[in-house]
């Protein structure tokens, strides 16, 4: 009688035990898009700024590695809207997203949108964008570009909006005359300037009336599943985020990106 009550006293132990060590070792999943040079393969490899924050992350918070799937931008929110991800990274602020993911508060990546032409071309644009009916702009798929006067712009006051796929792609158009400005930033335009050999023949556009050259910051953020009880997890990478932020190996990882 007391073997028969013991056992189940014991494998209830040793099922708690073993938990633990379970949690601990079950992989997080991740979706986002590929976003060069934020998020990109190089020779197999996963690569790119916002990777190899995730991955400081990861180190800090002694997690497993944490398993990245590359997909289309909306297939990426949608696993996260289901819960088949932990998270997605790389979005910015939205009121649909907020809807089923946890934003953390501080930003991953802080994006700076410019204005660029062919450095043979000029254009007299104001920083009230009231000339703006005299130009076509490119833009990509996916990106936002705010809630403000850009976006207003990009909506309203330009004489055509060709949107495209990724940022290479908005530079093909712009070189080949299809489009008089694009709306692009900094770093991934840069970026995949030098990638095409292209450095000296796109340049960022002033306003007419300001030497000012940025349009828009735009912060991008992960953002967990709430399909997930992730609060626990979600402070843990708060922390570490705003420690690492401070720290100056981030400063040497943001140069490193910025002279690539």
């Amino acid at each position: 009688m007391y073997k028969a009550a013991i056992f189940p006293v014991l494998l209830a132990v040793i099922t708690l035990a073993a938990f633990p060590i379970q949690l601990a070792a079950a992989n997080l999943h991740a979706s986002t898009s590929s976003v060069p040079p934020y998020v990109y393969r190089s020779e197999g490899e996963l690569s790119g700024l916002a990777i190899e924050i995730i991955r400081e992350l990861e180190r800090r918070l002694d997690l497993p590695p944490i398993d990245i799937h590359i997909q289309p931008w909306k297939r990426a929110l949608r696993d996260a809207e289901d819960g088949r991800s932990n998270f997605v990274f790389m979005s910015g602020p939205d009121s649909e997203r907020e809807k089923w993911g946890d934003y953390m508060s501080t930003p991953i990546i802080v994006e700076r949108y410019k204005l660029y032409r062919l450095k043979t071309k000029a254009i007299s644009l104001a920083s009230d964008y009231q000339q703006a009916n005299a130009y076509r702009i490119g833009t990509e798929r996916g990106c936002l570009y705010g809630h403000g006067i850009l976006r207003r712009a990009i909506d309203q006051k330009f004489f055509s909006n060709t949107i495209s796929s990724d940022t290479e792609a908005n530079l093909k158009m712009l070189l080949s005359g299809r489009v008089d400005v694009i709306a692009g930033d900094e770093r991934r335009v840069l970026w995949n300037l030098k990638k095409m050999g292209v450095e000296d023949k796109v340049v960022a556009n002033g306003f007419s009336d300001n030497a000012e050259e940025l349009v828009l910051e735009w912060p991008t953020y992960i953002v967990f599943s709430k399909k997930r009880n992730q609060q626990a997890l979600k402070a843990r990478f708060e922390k570490a985020l705003l420690e690492f932020k401070q720290s100056q190996s981030y400063l040497e990882l943001l140069e490193k990106y910025q002279s690539n």
